[in-house]
């Protein structure tokens, strides 16, 4: 029994199971399994399987759990990609990712730079976030996007950094 839906991890497991006897190893060696629980009565062997749970893409079946640990899943999710540095996933910032990604429909990518912020891509717009403030500016650009939407409008490129306003190129 598995945790999450998962079928090419649910096959992989499968095919494990009938082939190798030490079964509890290589399931505790995967990466993308959280827990592994076995309860063995008189006739039959239960195992309780937990994933982790893929919050970022970091590329091709590698993610970002919710404590930003990479792992790998045989598994391809639809999830918005994250491109950062190790050194700055930094608390502050891991809290604006998910901040982002829990207030903005259709991510498609996150981009952090130390230098200039956030950068981010959705089927709307790509969008220059910066570092502060990041709670404001995905409110007013979930508002400039929402207008936008209403009016049918292309892809647009927009500039949320600055202190007094924004640029908007159409």
């Amino acid at each position: 029994m598995l945790s999450t839906d998962c079928r090419s991890c649910e096959n992989e497991l499968k095919k494990s199971l009938y082939e190798d006897k030490y079964f509890e190893t290589y399931v505790k060696n995967k990466g993308w399994v959280k827990s592994f629980i076995q309860t063995t009565s008189k006739q039959k062997t239960t195992y309780l399987i937990t994933l982790r749970k893929p919050i970022f893409k970091i590329k091709n079946n590698i993610y970002y759990d919710q404590n930003f640990n990479q792992f790998f899943m045989p598994h391809k999710f639809n999830l918005p990609t994250l491109h950062i540095k190790k050194d700055d996933l930094k608390d502050e910032i891991i809290d604006q990712a998910q901040l982002i990604k829990k207030e903005l429909i259709n991510l498609k990518s996150l981009n952090y730079s130390n230098l200039s912020g956030w950068q981010i891509i959705t089927d709307k717009a790509i969008v220059k976030l910066g570092k502060v403030d990041i709670g404001e500016r995905v409110k007013l650009l979930n508002k400039i996007t929402n207008n936008l939407r209403q009016n049918n409008s292309n892809v647009i490129n927009l500039d949320l950094r600055y202190q007094q306003g924004y640029v908007l190129k159409i």
